[in-house]
Protein backbone atom coordinates (compact mmCIF):
# COMPACT_ATOMS: atom_id res chain seq x y z
CA UNK A 1 0.00 0.00 0.00
CA UNK A 2 1.40 3.39 -1.00
CA UNK A 3 1.07 6.24 1.49
CA UNK A 4 1.40 9.84 0.26
CA UNK A 5 1.78 13.06 2.24
CA UNK A 6 1.54 16.43 0.50
CA UNK A 7 3.73 19.28 1.80
CA UNK A 8 3.16 22.87 0.65
CA UNK A 9 4.77 26.23 1.48
CA UNK A 10 3.49 28.19 4.45
CA UNK A 11 2.48 31.61 3.16
CA UNK A 12 3.37 34.90 4.83
CA UNK A 13 0.56 36.81 3.10
CA UNK A 14 -2.75 36.14 1.29
CA UNK A 15 -1.18 36.36 -2.17
CA UNK A 16 1.30 33.61 -1.35
CA UNK A 17 -1.51 31.62 0.28
CA UNK A 18 -3.24 31.60 -3.11
CA UNK A 19 -0.12 30.03 -4.59
CA UNK A 20 0.13 27.44 -1.80
CA UNK A 21 -3.47 26.32 -2.32
CA UNK A 22 -2.73 25.97 -6.03
CA UNK A 23 0.35 23.89 -5.22
CA UNK A 24 -1.76 21.57 -3.06
CA UNK A 25 -4.29 21.16 -5.87
CA UNK A 26 -1.48 20.57 -8.37
CA UNK A 27 0.00 17.85 -6.15
CA UNK A 28 -3.41 16.18 -5.87
CA UNK A 29 -3.68 16.33 -9.67
CA UNK A 30 -0.24 14.68 -10.04
CA UNK A 31 -1.20 11.66 -7.95
CA UNK A 32 -1.65 8.49 -10.00
CA UNK A 33 -3.07 5.01 -9.62
CA UNK A 34 -0.09 3.88 -7.55
CA UNK A 35 -1.33 6.01 -4.62
CA UNK A 36 -3.58 4.34 -2.05
CA UNK A 37 -3.81 6.87 0.81
CA UNK A 38 -3.22 10.62 0.34
CA UNK A 39 -3.13 13.26 3.10
CA UNK A 40 -2.94 17.06 2.89
CA UNK A 41 -1.55 19.41 5.59
CA UNK A 42 -3.45 21.52 8.10
CA UNK A 43 -5.49 24.42 6.68
CA UNK A 44 -4.92 23.35 3.08
CA UNK A 45 -7.51 25.92 1.96
CA UNK A 46 -5.85 28.77 3.93
CA UNK A 47 -2.18 27.88 4.57
CA UNK A 48 -0.64 31.09 5.83
CA UNK A 49 -0.77 34.37 7.74
CA UNK A 50 -3.75 36.66 7.26
CA UNK A 51 -4.66 40.15 8.45
CA UNK A 52 -7.33 40.15 11.13
CA UNK A 53 -10.70 39.09 9.76
CA UNK A 54 -9.41 37.71 6.46
CA UNK A 55 -8.64 34.07 7.34
CA UNK A 56 -12.18 32.66 7.34
CA UNK A 57 -13.38 34.43 4.15
CA UNK A 58 -10.23 33.25 2.34
CA UNK A 59 -10.81 29.66 3.47
CA UNK A 60 -14.45 29.78 2.41
CA UNK A 61 -13.52 31.10 -1.04
CA UNK A 62 -10.93 28.35 -1.62
CA UNK A 63 -12.75 25.31 -0.27
CA UNK A 64 -14.83 24.16 -3.23
CA UNK A 65 -11.94 23.91 -5.68
CA UNK A 66 -9.76 22.07 -3.15
CA UNK A 67 -12.45 19.53 -2.28
CA UNK A 68 -13.24 18.98 -5.95
CA UNK A 69 -9.56 18.20 -6.60
CA UNK A 70 -9.49 15.79 -3.66
CA UNK A 71 -12.60 13.95 -4.85
CA UNK A 72 -11.24 13.79 -8.38
CA UNK A 73 -7.95 12.36 -7.08
CA UNK A 74 -9.84 9.73 -5.11
CA UNK A 75 -11.77 8.60 -8.17
CA UNK A 76 -8.89 8.92 -10.65
CA UNK A 77 -6.33 7.13 -8.47
CA UNK A 78 -8.80 4.74 -6.81
CA UNK A 79 -7.34 6.08 -3.56
CA UNK A 80 -8.47 7.19 -0.11
CA UNK A 81 -7.93 10.96 0.21
CA UNK A 82 -7.94 12.90 3.49
CA UNK A 83 -8.06 16.69 3.29
CA UNK A 84 -7.62 19.03 6.23
CA UNK A 85 -9.26 22.42 5.82
CA UNK A 86 -11.30 25.11 7.51
CA UNK A 87 -14.91 24.12 6.89
CA UNK A 88 -18.09 26.10 7.52
CA UNK A 89 -20.36 23.84 9.60
CA UNK A 90 -23.01 26.48 10.15
CA UNK A 91 -23.26 30.10 8.99
CA UNK A 92 -20.16 31.78 10.41
CA UNK A 93 -19.02 28.68 12.33
CA UNK A 94 -15.74 27.35 10.95
CA UNK A 95 -13.99 24.26 12.26
CA UNK A 96 -10.56 22.80 11.65
CA UNK A 97 -11.51 19.45 10.12
CA UNK A 98 -9.94 16.49 8.32
CA UNK A 99 -12.41 14.92 5.91
CA UNK A 100 -11.91 11.51 4.34
CA UNK A 101 -13.10 10.63 0.83
CA UNK A 102 -13.36 7.01 -0.25
CA UNK A 103 -12.17 5.61 -3.58
CA UNK A 104 -15.39 6.74 -5.22
CA UNK A 105 -14.95 10.32 -4.02
CA UNK A 106 -17.71 10.09 -1.43
CA UNK A 107 -17.14 11.48 2.07
CA UNK A 108 -16.51 8.55 4.42
CA UNK A 109 -16.13 10.51 7.65
CA UNK A 110 -14.40 13.38 9.39
CA UNK A 111 -12.52 14.51 12.47
CA UNK A 112 -12.66 17.99 14.01
CA UNK A 113 -9.56 19.13 15.87
CA UNK A 114 -9.89 18.46 19.58
CA UNK A 115 -7.26 20.80 21.04
CA UNK A 116 -7.16 24.37 19.74
CA UNK A 117 -4.36 26.71 20.85
CA UNK A 118 -5.26 30.20 22.02
CA UNK A 119 -4.18 31.87 18.78
CA UNK A 120 -6.45 29.63 16.72
CA UNK A 121 -9.46 30.40 18.90
CA UNK A 122 -8.73 34.12 18.62
CA UNK A 123 -8.74 33.84 14.84
CA UNK A 124 -12.42 32.89 14.99
CA UNK A 125 -12.15 29.11 14.57
CA UNK A 126 -14.89 27.39 16.61
CA UNK A 127 -14.13 25.13 19.57
CA UNK A 128 -17.62 24.83 21.12
CA UNK A 129 -17.86 21.17 20.09
CA UNK A 130 -14.78 20.31 22.20
CA UNK A 131 -16.51 21.12 25.50
CA UNK A 132 -18.21 17.78 25.95
CA UNK A 133 -17.20 14.17 25.56
CA UNK A 134 -16.22 13.02 22.06
CA UNK A 135 -14.44 9.72 21.58
CA UNK A 136 -11.52 9.94 19.14
CA UNK A 137 -12.89 9.49 15.64
CA UNK A 138 -12.24 6.33 13.65
CA UNK A 139 -13.18 6.31 9.97
CA UNK A 140 -13.07 2.87 8.40
CA UNK A 141 -12.58 2.58 4.65
CA UNK A 142 -12.03 -0.78 2.95
CA UNK A 143 -11.29 -2.39 6.29
CA UNK A 144 -8.60 0.20 7.18
CA UNK A 145 -9.20 1.97 10.48
CA UNK A 146 -8.10 5.60 10.19
CA UNK A 147 -7.48 7.67 13.33
CA UNK A 148 -6.71 11.38 13.44
CA UNK A 149 -4.73 14.11 15.13
CA UNK A 150 -4.40 17.69 13.97
CA UNK A 151 -1.29 19.68 14.90
CA UNK A 152 -1.68 20.66 18.60
CA UNK A 153 -3.49 17.37 19.28
CA UNK A 154 -0.18 15.52 19.00
CA UNK A 155 1.05 16.87 22.36
CA UNK A 156 -1.75 15.44 24.51
CA UNK A 157 -0.69 12.04 25.78
CA UNK A 158 -4.03 11.31 27.52
CA UNK A 159 -5.86 11.79 24.22
CA UNK A 160 -3.35 9.67 22.32
CA UNK A 161 -3.85 6.84 24.82
CA UNK A 162 -7.61 7.09 24.20
CA UNK A 163 -6.99 6.99 20.45
CA UNK A 164 -4.83 3.88 20.94
CA UNK A 165 -7.77 2.25 22.72
CA UNK A 166 -9.79 2.60 19.50
CA UNK A 167 -7.26 0.44 17.57
CA UNK A 168 -6.40 2.53 14.49
CA UNK A 169 -4.37 1.03 11.67
CA UNK A 170 -3.13 4.44 10.49
CA UNK A 171 -3.09 7.75 12.36
CA UNK A 172 -3.40 10.70 9.99
CA UNK A 173 -1.64 13.84 11.25
CA UNK A 174 -2.33 17.07 9.38
CA UNK A 175 -0.18 19.75 10.92
CA UNK A 176 1.58 23.10 10.98
CA UNK A 177 3.92 22.95 14.01
CA UNK A 178 5.88 25.75 12.38
CA UNK A 179 8.25 26.34 15.31
CA UNK A 180 9.02 22.69 16.09
CA UNK A 181 12.47 21.28 15.34
CA UNK A 182 12.69 18.30 13.02
CA UNK A 183 14.14 16.09 15.76
CA UNK A 184 11.20 16.91 18.03
CA UNK A 185 8.74 16.14 15.23
CA UNK A 186 10.44 12.77 14.77
CA UNK A 187 10.17 12.02 18.48
CA UNK A 188 6.51 13.04 18.71
CA UNK A 189 5.45 10.90 15.77
CA UNK A 190 7.59 7.92 16.71
CA UNK A 191 5.99 7.97 20.16
CA UNK A 192 2.56 8.31 18.56
CA UNK A 193 3.11 5.27 16.34
CA UNK A 194 4.60 3.24 19.20
CA UNK A 195 1.77 4.14 21.62
CA UNK A 196 -1.07 3.53 19.14
CA UNK A 197 0.65 0.49 17.57
CA UNK A 198 -0.26 1.99 14.21
CA UNK A 199 1.32 3.58 11.18
CA UNK A 200 1.57 7.37 11.24
CA UNK A 201 1.13 9.43 8.07
CA UNK A 202 1.99 13.09 8.66
CA UNK A 203 1.52 16.02 6.24
CA UNK A 204 2.74 19.53 6.99
CA UNK A 205 3.83 22.90 5.62
CA UNK A 206 7.37 23.90 4.67
CA UNK A 207 8.77 27.01 6.35
CA UNK A 208 11.40 27.49 3.66
CA UNK A 209 13.90 25.45 1.69
CA UNK A 210 16.57 25.40 4.42
CA UNK A 211 14.32 25.70 7.46
CA UNK A 212 15.13 23.47 10.43
CA UNK A 213 11.66 23.85 11.91
CA UNK A 214 8.19 22.93 10.69
CA UNK A 215 7.60 20.81 7.63
CA UNK A 216 9.03 17.28 7.78
CA UNK A 217 6.11 15.26 6.50
CA UNK A 218 6.81 11.63 7.40
CA UNK A 219 5.70 8.04 7.68
CA UNK A 220 6.40 5.99 10.80
CA UNK A 221 5.70 2.28 11.36
CA UNK A 222 4.14 0.77 14.53
CA UNK A 223 7.57 -0.06 15.93
CA UNK A 224 8.54 3.61 15.80
CA UNK A 225 10.80 3.35 12.75
CA UNK A 226 10.73 6.36 10.44
CA UNK A 227 10.09 4.97 6.98
CA UNK A 228 10.39 8.28 5.12
CA UNK A 229 10.62 12.00 5.91
CA UNK A 230 10.58 15.13 3.79
CA UNK A 231 12.50 17.82 5.66
CA UNK A 232 11.57 21.24 4.29
CA UNK A 233 10.87 20.19 0.73
CA UNK A 234 7.71 21.01 -1.19
CA UNK A 235 5.84 18.27 -3.03
CA UNK A 236 4.57 14.80 -2.22
CA UNK A 237 6.35 12.27 -0.02
CA UNK A 238 5.52 8.63 -0.83
CA UNK A 239 6.28 5.33 0.87
CA UNK A 240 5.21 1.72 0.28
CA UNK A 241 3.91 -0.33 3.20
CA UNK A 242 3.58 -4.10 2.96
CA UNK A 243 0.80 -4.67 5.51
CA UNK A 244 -1.25 -1.68 6.66
CA UNK A 245 -2.74 -3.80 9.47
CA UNK A 246 0.66 -4.74 10.94
CA UNK A 247 0.94 -4.57 14.74
CA UNK A 248 4.16 -4.60 16.70
CA UNK A 249 4.32 -7.69 18.93
CA UNK A 250 6.56 -7.86 21.98
CA UNK A 251 7.17 -10.21 24.87
CA UNK A 252 4.92 -9.78 27.87
CA UNK A 253 7.90 -9.07 30.15
CA UNK A 254 11.19 -10.89 29.63
CA UNK A 255 10.64 -14.39 28.32
CA UNK A 256 6.85 -13.99 28.28
CA UNK A 257 4.31 -14.66 25.54
CA UNK A 258 4.17 -12.28 22.61
CA UNK A 259 1.40 -9.66 22.79
CA UNK A 260 0.61 -6.40 20.92
CA UNK A 261 2.66 -3.48 22.20
CA UNK A 262 -0.40 -1.35 23.08
CA UNK A 263 -1.80 -4.23 25.16
CA UNK A 264 1.51 -4.59 26.99
CA UNK A 265 1.15 -1.00 28.20
CA UNK A 266 -2.60 -0.87 28.81
CA UNK A 267 -2.68 -3.96 31.05
CA UNK A 268 -0.59 -2.20 33.69
CA UNK A 269 -2.29 1.18 33.62
CA UNK A 270 -3.47 2.61 36.99
CA UNK A 271 -5.57 5.63 35.95
CA UNK A 272 -6.81 6.33 39.47
CA UNK A 273 -3.31 7.61 40.27
CA UNK A 274 -3.16 9.92 37.24
CA UNK A 275 -4.26 13.48 36.69
CA UNK A 276 -8.09 13.59 36.58
CA UNK A 277 -9.06 13.54 32.93
CA UNK A 278 -11.65 12.28 30.51
CA UNK A 279 -15.37 12.74 30.14
CA UNK A 280 -15.95 13.29 33.87
CA UNK A 281 -13.98 16.53 33.88
CA UNK A 282 -15.24 19.96 32.84
CA UNK A 283 -13.52 23.15 31.66
CA UNK A 284 -11.96 25.22 34.42
CA UNK A 285 -13.24 28.29 36.24
CA UNK A 286 -11.77 30.73 33.72
CA UNK A 287 -13.10 28.79 30.72
CA UNK A 288 -16.55 27.57 31.70
CA UNK A 289 -19.20 29.83 30.17
CA UNK A 290 -21.83 31.95 31.88
CA UNK A 291 -24.56 32.13 32.99
CA UNK A 292 -24.22 29.41 35.62
CA UNK A 293 -26.20 27.87 38.44
CA UNK A 294 -24.20 27.03 41.56
CA UNK A 295 -25.47 24.33 43.92
CA UNK A 296 -25.28 26.02 47.32
CA UNK A 297 -23.68 23.58 49.79
CA UNK A 298 -24.45 20.97 47.15
CA UNK A 299 -28.00 19.97 46.26
CA UNK A 300 -28.92 20.97 49.79
CA UNK A 301 -32.68 20.68 49.34
CA UNK A 302 -32.31 17.01 48.43
CA UNK A 303 -29.59 15.93 50.89
CA UNK A 304 -27.85 17.23 54.02
CA UNK A 305 -25.86 20.37 53.19
CA UNK A 306 -22.09 20.18 52.71
CA UNK A 307 -22.15 16.37 52.67
CA UNK A 308 -20.95 13.96 50.01
CA UNK A 309 -24.59 13.11 49.29
CA UNK A 310 -25.43 16.74 48.51
CA UNK A 311 -22.30 17.32 46.44
CA UNK A 312 -22.73 14.03 44.60
CA UNK A 313 -26.34 14.78 43.74
CA UNK A 314 -25.39 18.17 42.31
CA UNK A 315 -22.49 16.81 40.26
CA UNK A 316 -24.60 13.91 38.97
CA UNK A 317 -27.24 16.39 37.77
CA UNK A 318 -24.60 18.36 35.88
CA UNK A 319 -24.01 21.32 38.17
CA UNK A 320 -21.06 23.34 36.84
CA UNK A 321 -20.45 24.76 40.32
CA UNK A 322 -20.93 23.76 43.91
CA UNK A 323 -20.49 26.08 46.88
CA UNK A 324 -18.58 24.56 49.76
CA UNK A 325 -17.81 26.05 53.19
CA UNK A 326 -14.51 25.35 54.94
CA UNK A 327 -13.74 25.52 58.65
CA UNK A 328 -10.93 23.84 60.56
CA UNK A 329 -11.09 21.19 63.26
CA UNK A 330 -9.19 21.40 66.55
CA UNK A 331 -6.35 19.37 65.04
CA UNK A 332 -6.09 21.56 61.96
CA UNK A 333 -8.05 19.57 59.36
CA UNK A 334 -10.17 21.57 56.87
CA UNK A 335 -13.79 20.41 57.06
CA UNK A 336 -16.82 20.96 54.84
CA UNK A 337 -19.20 22.76 57.19
CA UNK A 338 -20.91 26.13 57.24
CA UNK A 339 -21.75 26.77 60.88
CA UNK A 340 -19.29 27.50 63.64
CA UNK A 341 -21.54 25.50 65.96
CA UNK A 342 -22.55 21.88 65.49
CA UNK A 343 -26.13 21.84 66.79
CA UNK A 344 -28.05 22.78 63.62
CA UNK A 345 -26.41 20.26 61.29
CA UNK A 346 -25.48 17.34 63.55
CA UNK A 347 -26.25 15.55 66.80
CA UNK A 348 -23.19 17.15 68.35
CA UNK A 349 -22.82 20.27 70.44
CA UNK A 350 -20.35 23.08 70.72
CA UNK A 351 -17.88 24.77 68.41
CA UNK A 352 -16.32 22.79 65.56
CA UNK A 353 -12.85 24.20 66.36
CA UNK A 354 -13.07 22.53 69.78
CA UNK A 355 -13.40 19.04 68.25
CA UNK A 356 -10.78 16.85 66.59
CA UNK A 357 -11.36 15.10 63.29
CA UNK A 358 -11.83 11.81 65.10
CA UNK A 359 -14.48 13.33 67.35
CA UNK A 360 -16.30 14.98 64.45
CA UNK A 361 -16.40 11.75 62.46
CA UNK A 362 -18.37 10.09 65.27
CA UNK A 363 -21.23 12.58 64.90
CA UNK A 364 -24.30 12.15 62.71
CA UNK A 365 -24.67 14.89 60.08
CA UNK A 366 -27.73 13.42 58.35
CA UNK A 367 -30.41 12.61 60.88
CA UNK A 368 -31.43 16.24 61.44
CA UNK A 369 -32.18 16.57 57.72
CA UNK A 370 -34.07 13.31 57.35
CA UNK A 371 -33.94 9.99 59.16
CA UNK A 372 -33.13 8.31 55.85
CA UNK A 373 -29.75 10.06 55.97
CA UNK A 374 -28.96 8.82 59.47
CA UNK A 375 -25.32 7.87 59.78
CA UNK A 376 -24.05 10.49 57.34
CA UNK A 377 -20.68 11.73 58.52
CA UNK A 378 -18.96 15.07 58.12
CA UNK A 379 -16.68 15.36 55.09
CA UNK A 380 -13.18 16.68 55.10
CA UNK A 381 -12.27 19.10 52.34
CA UNK A 382 -9.83 16.49 51.05
CA UNK A 383 -12.53 13.84 50.78
CA UNK A 384 -14.60 16.14 48.59
CA UNK A 385 -11.63 16.89 46.34
CA UNK A 386 -10.65 13.22 46.08
CA UNK A 387 -14.12 12.30 44.86
CA UNK A 388 -14.99 15.24 42.61
CA UNK A 389 -11.66 16.69 41.40
CA UNK A 390 -12.09 18.60 38.13
CA UNK A 391 -15.68 17.34 37.75
CA UNK A 392 -17.06 20.61 39.07
CA UNK A 393 -15.96 24.16 39.84
CA UNK A 394 -15.86 24.89 43.56
CA UNK A 395 -17.02 28.20 44.93
CA UNK A 396 -14.87 27.80 48.04
CA UNK A 397 -16.28 29.82 50.91
CA UNK A 398 -13.42 30.16 53.39
CA UNK A 399 -15.03 31.06 56.68
CA UNK A 400 -13.48 33.85 58.72
CA UNK A 401 -11.92 33.13 62.13
CA UNK A 402 -11.20 36.68 63.27
CA UNK A 403 -9.43 39.86 62.26
CA UNK A 404 -6.61 37.89 60.65
CA UNK A 405 -6.59 34.51 58.91
CA UNK A 406 -3.93 31.95 59.93
CA UNK A 407 -1.42 31.43 57.14
CA UNK A 408 -1.01 27.76 58.09
CA UNK A 409 -4.73 27.24 57.42
CA UNK A 410 -4.49 28.82 54.00
CA UNK A 411 -1.36 26.84 53.11
CA UNK A 412 -3.21 23.60 53.89
CA UNK A 413 -6.06 24.60 51.58
CA UNK A 414 -3.66 25.39 48.76
CA UNK A 415 -1.70 22.17 49.30
CA UNK A 416 -4.88 20.13 48.89
CA UNK A 417 -5.96 22.05 45.78
CA UNK A 418 -2.55 21.38 44.25
CA UNK A 419 -2.57 17.72 45.32
CA UNK A 420 -5.87 17.08 43.54
CA UNK A 421 -5.13 19.28 40.51
CA UNK A 422 -7.95 21.69 41.37
CA UNK A 423 -6.12 25.00 41.02
CA UNK A 424 -7.98 25.70 37.76
CA UNK A 425 -11.37 24.54 39.06
CA UNK A 426 -11.80 26.73 42.12
CA UNK A 427 -12.33 30.32 43.19
CA UNK A 428 -12.34 31.77 46.67
CA UNK A 429 -15.31 33.42 48.30
CA UNK A 430 -14.15 35.27 51.38
CA UNK A 431 -13.67 38.56 53.21
CA UNK A 432 -10.78 41.07 53.03
CA UNK A 433 -8.67 39.69 55.89
CA UNK A 434 -8.56 36.30 54.13
CA UNK A 435 -7.61 37.93 50.85
CA UNK A 436 -4.60 39.52 52.56
CA UNK A 437 -3.27 35.97 52.83
CA UNK A 438 -4.69 34.72 49.52
CA UNK A 439 -2.96 37.40 47.48
CA UNK A 440 0.32 36.41 49.12
CA UNK A 441 0.14 32.66 48.55
CA UNK A 442 -2.28 32.12 45.63
CA UNK A 443 -2.79 35.33 43.65
CA UNK A 444 -3.63 33.32 40.52
CA UNK A 445 -6.84 31.88 41.97
CA UNK A 446 -9.86 34.14 41.31
CA UNK A 447 -11.29 35.98 44.31
CA UNK A 448 -14.98 36.62 44.97
CA UNK A 449 -15.89 39.22 47.57
CA UNK A 450 -18.28 38.06 50.25
CA UNK A 451 -21.09 40.28 51.51
CA UNK A 452 -20.08 39.28 55.05
CA UNK A 453 -17.71 42.24 55.08
CA UNK A 454 -20.51 44.68 54.30
CA UNK A 455 -23.69 44.17 52.32
CA UNK A 456 -23.86 47.54 50.59
CA UNK A 457 -20.06 48.04 50.53
CA UNK A 458 -19.37 44.79 48.69
CA UNK A 459 -18.30 46.37 45.39
CA UNK A 460 -15.95 48.82 47.13
CA UNK A 461 -14.40 45.94 49.08
CA UNK A 462 -14.03 43.91 45.90
CA UNK A 463 -12.22 46.76 44.17
CA UNK A 464 -9.86 47.19 47.14
CA UNK A 465 -8.98 43.47 47.10
CA UNK A 466 -8.66 43.35 43.31
CA UNK A 467 -11.41 40.72 43.12
CA UNK A 468 -12.59 39.17 39.90
CA UNK A 469 -16.06 38.46 41.32
CA UNK A 470 -18.61 39.71 43.83
CA UNK A 471 -21.30 37.65 45.54
CA UNK A 472 -24.33 39.78 46.35
CA UNK A 473 -26.59 38.74 49.22
CA UNK A 474 -30.36 38.89 48.72
CA UNK A 475 -31.93 41.44 49.14
CA UNK A 476 -28.88 43.72 49.52
CA UNK A 477 -28.21 44.50 45.87
CA UNK A 478 -29.55 46.65 43.06
CA UNK A 479 -28.96 47.39 39.40
CA UNK A 480 -26.54 50.21 40.19
CA UNK A 481 -24.30 47.86 42.20
CA UNK A 482 -24.35 45.24 39.46
CA UNK A 483 -23.50 47.83 36.82
CA UNK A 484 -20.64 49.19 38.89
CA UNK A 485 -19.19 45.73 39.41
CA UNK A 486 -19.47 45.06 35.66
CA UNK A 487 -17.75 48.36 34.89
CA UNK A 488 -14.77 47.06 36.88
CA UNK A 489 -14.75 43.79 34.93
CA UNK A 490 -16.26 41.65 37.70
CA UNK A 491 -18.42 38.56 37.44
CA UNK A 492 -21.58 38.90 39.55
CA UNK A 493 -22.82 36.08 41.77
CA UNK A 494 -26.07 36.19 43.74
CA UNK A 495 -26.87 34.31 46.90
CA UNK A 496 -29.54 33.09 46.44
CA UNK A 497 -32.73 32.08 44.60
CA UNK A 498 -34.77 28.90 44.88
CA UNK A 499 -37.53 30.33 42.71
CA UNK A 500 -37.39 29.28 39.03
CA UNK A 501 -39.51 32.25 37.99
CA UNK A 502 -36.79 34.64 39.23
CA UNK A 503 -34.08 33.31 36.95
CA UNK A 504 -34.77 35.27 33.71
CA UNK A 505 -35.01 38.56 35.63
CA UNK A 506 -31.76 37.96 37.52
CA UNK A 507 -29.82 36.98 34.42
CA UNK A 508 -31.22 39.98 32.53
CA UNK A 509 -30.03 42.24 35.36
CA UNK A 510 -26.49 41.02 34.77
CA UNK A 511 -26.16 38.29 37.39
CA UNK A 512 -23.77 35.67 36.01
CA UNK A 513 -24.04 32.93 38.64
CA UNK A 514 -27.05 32.21 40.83
CA UNK A 515 -26.58 30.14 43.95
CA UNK A 516 -29.48 27.89 44.85
CA UNK A 517 -30.45 25.22 47.34
CA UNK A 518 -32.88 23.65 44.89
CA UNK A 519 -30.48 22.87 42.06
CA UNK A 520 -32.70 20.71 39.88
CA UNK A 521 -35.63 23.13 39.51
CA UNK A 522 -33.52 26.26 39.17
CA UNK A 523 -31.12 24.63 36.69
CA UNK A 524 -34.07 23.66 34.49
CA UNK A 525 -35.22 27.29 34.46
CA UNK A 526 -31.71 28.40 33.56
CA UNK A 527 -31.53 25.90 30.70
CA UNK A 528 -34.78 27.27 29.33
CA UNK A 529 -33.48 30.84 29.58
CA UNK A 530 -30.17 29.99 27.88
CA UNK A 531 -31.97 28.19 25.07
CA UNK A 532 -34.25 31.20 24.53
CA UNK A 533 -31.20 33.43 24.13
CA UNK A 534 -29.47 31.04 21.74
CA UNK A 535 -26.40 30.82 23.98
Amino acid sequence: MKLCAIQIPFAQNPADAEKSVEIAIAELNKCDASCDLILTPEYTNAPGKFPKGELLPFAKAHTAKLIAAAQDAARRCNAIVAVNHLAEFAPGEFRNVTRVFDRSGNMAGEFCKQHLPVAEKKSGVADNYTWSFREPAIVEVDGIRLGFLICYDTYFSEYIVHLAYRKPDVVLVSSYQRAERHDVLRFLNQNLAFTCNAYVLRASVSMGENAEVGGNAMMVDPEGHILAEFGSKVGTLSCDVDDIHYKYMRSNSFGGDMIPNDQFVSQGRTPWSYRPAGSMTIPGEKEYPYPRICAHRGFSKAAPENTMAAFGAAVALGAPEIELDVRFSKDGVPMAIHDDFLERVSNGTGVIQDHTLEELKKLDFGVHFNEKFAGTTISTFEEVLAKFARQVIINLHIKSVGETYPEEYFKKIIALLEKYDMMEHVYFMATPEIYDVAMKYAPQIPRCMSADAGMWEIVDNAIKCNCQKVQFFTPYYNQEMIDRAKAHGMICNLFFSDTPEDIPRLFDMGIDTILTNDYHLVAKAAEKYIASKGK
